[in-house]
């Protein structure tokens, strides 16, 4: 199998076949990324093919020193972002949404009893609207660590920073999530009913 920097050569040389080979590789967590951070898949659709696009008229940039993979999210992260503002839409998370299918419901029995499901569903809404509220830095950094399941290192690498400054970032925005939810339960009175 080639590698992504021998593919990229390729594509640059005018070989067609090995974008196409590029794009069977990361189309799944190009979209991932972007259906996790704008909650709609037809959306998610449209702008994946935009970073594509993108990384083809892009792809003269790649440092064939450095890993594919990091930097082809960084351009479906920013893409997705441009387009977000663009447009001046909320950014919508789901931590637990299939990517295959978001229009299926989850099996009850997967959590036990019913009433586990609907307080399962309640924190989902809970954590997706506090989550709006974070800046898109804090977002970016929270998809890719908790969603995309990406170490500090990876994730240092995709956003183009230092590894401590990932952790810093993922800390303040666990920290700035916990706040928010906190903050939103104290304004519905829902602290006040927690045991």
């Amino acid at each position: 199998m080639l590698t992504d920097e021998i593919l990229t050569a390729q594509t640059l040389r005018g070989e067609v076949s090995a974008f196409e080979e590029l794009v069977d590789r990361y189309k799944k967590s190009v979209f991932a990324i972007i259906y996790r951070m704008t909650g709609q898949y037809q959306e998610a659709e449209d702008i994946a093919q935009e970073v594509f696009v993108t990384v083809y008229q892009k792809l003269y940039q790649f440092d064939s020193s450095k890993k594919f993979a990091p930097w082809i999210h960084r351009i479906a992260i920013n893409t997705c972002i441009s387009s977000l503002r663009k447009n001046n839409k909320v950014v919508l998370l789901n931590f637990d949404e299939t990517i295959t299918n978001p229009n299926e419901s989850e099996p009850l029995h997967k959590y036990g009893d019913p009433e586990s499901a609907l307080e399962r569903n309640e924190l989902k809404a809970e954590i997706r609207a506090a989550l709006m509220e974070l800046p898109e830095s804090y977002q970016s950094v929270l998809i890719l660590r908790y969603q995309l399941d990406l170490n500090n290192h990876e994730i240092a690498e995709t956003l183009g920073v230092s590894k401590e400054n990932v952790e810093v970032k993922v800390h303040r925005a666990r920290k700035a999530l916990r706040k928010t939810i906190i903050r939103r339960w104290e304004e519905r009175g829902v602290i006040d009913e927690l045991p």
